[in-house]
């Protein structure tokens, strides 16, 4: 008997022991905060605490999100039809671990080949001095992740759900149990968007997650030791800032229904890399000169973004037949996307403002939470309409 819902407890557990690493580096920073007699150091390091407390903070909620859905499936719905109405659907549900696993050997091996070879000792990497304008695209490039979670959402994710539930309703395959469901009972089932989105978010922050423990703890055994040139000066003993824009990214598409979470990504990414790459190249007027760097250029250039790409990912999604349960027409869609987004952009000018400093916080995190949670109100005011 296939015990449904056993990976997705097995998932949520390994989420949750993510975040106790997070927190046992977390008290590390902490620690080093308080030895540090350089006020800007100490400024640094109270944010990188503040920042892994939060994640630490998504990491236990997603993964007790993955073990209360997966234990009630075993529990109450032990059978092919609550399988497929997990959060992780079966048998999805084992690839995020095999992943894992996987990532685990690739970094053992490199390991044995440094310890081997020892390359980085006769070759240590070279500090380079790297163009402020191309050390700020560079960094924000990891933000065209955005533009692939839109296409999962789109197509990717229906064409490959179809194709791996077609080939497990094989007879190599009946165990499953899926040559009884039948596909249009999957389809209608499963979002295959949010899944494969999810999926390729988590197999992405398992890689950055680990890689970047052992860049902080162990830089001889990083397996991207190029890319340590990247990390600016506060960076270099906390968390990089990809971290947390993936740690938000997967909250928001576990937490918010597609196509808010769709609109609150592409705000968190095009929105924020937009205002940055605008502030270093245009900006001429400091937003808070003795405090932050960050201008009015970018900040408006940031905010026009935000509204434009998140409309246009609202609507990318919520004019899908899938998504679109409540049968609105074109025009309400429309008005709903602009509403939901205008009221995004104060919000987003207010985290751009106040980050890191009174706050101190990514804004690669609040993004995804606090707009999410606004756009989420305010759009499930039109639920009953």
């Amino acid at each position: 008997m296939v015990a449904w819902g056993i990976n997705n407890i097995g998932l949520g557990i390994i989420f949750i022991i993510f975040a106790v690493q997070c927190l046992i580096l977390t008290r590390w920073v902490n620690e080093k905060r308080k030895k540090n007699a350089d006020e800007e150091s100490r400024t640094h390091f109270r944010e990188g605490f503040f920042n892994g407390l939060l994640t630490a903070i998504l990491l236990v909620t997603i993964g007790l999100i993955y073990v209360i859905t997966g234990a009630a499936v075993l529990l109450f719905n032990n059978k092919t039809e609550g399988g497929l109405e997990l959060l992780y659907p079966v048998p999805t549900d084992s690839f995020a671990i095999y992943f894992l696993a996987f990532l685990i050997v690739f970094i053992g091996i490199f390991v044995i080949y440094e310890y081997i070879t020892k390359k980085s000792l006769k070759n240590p990497p070279l500090e380079q001095k790297i163009h402020k304008l191309d050390l700020e695209v560079s960094r924000k490039a990891f933000h065209v992740l955005i533009i692939g979670i839109l296409a999962v959402y789109l197509v990717v994710g229906p064409l490959v759900t179809d194709s791996l539930y077609i080939y497990l309703s094989t007879p190599a395959y009946t165990f499953y149990g899926f040559d009884k469901v039948g596909l249009s009972v999957i389809d209608k089932i499963i979002d295959s968007g949010k899944l494969w989105a999810m999926f390729g978010v988590t197999a992405i922050f398992e890689f950055c997650f680990l890689t970047d423990l052992i860049r902080i703890k162990a830089l001889r055994w990083y397996p991207a030791r190029m890319m340590a040139n990247m990390y600016r000066k506060k960076e270099k003993e906390t968390f990089g800032p990809h971290i947390y824009l993936i740690t938000g990214i997967l909250f928001a598409i576990i937490v918010f229904p597609a196509p808010i979470a769709m609109a609150v990504i592409a705000i968190s990414g095009l929105g924020d890399a937009t205002a940055t790459i605008v502030g270093v190249t245009k900006g001429k007027h400091k937003i808070r000169p003795k405090v932050s760097k960050k201008s009015w250029e970018g900040s408006i250039a940031g905010m026009i973004a935000s509204f434009a790409f998140g409309f246009i990912a609202f609507i990318a999604l919520a004019f899908l037949p899938v998504y679109n349960i409540n049968g609105w027409e074109i025009g309400k869609i429309i008005l709903i996307g602009l509403i939901i987004n205008a009221a995004a952009v104060p919000v987003f000018f207010a985290i751009d403002y106040f980050t890191p400093r009174p706050l101190p916080f990514s804004d690669n995190l609040l993004n995804p939470i606090l707009i999410g949670f606004v756009m989420w109100g305010i759009y499930t005011l039109f639920l009953p309409l």
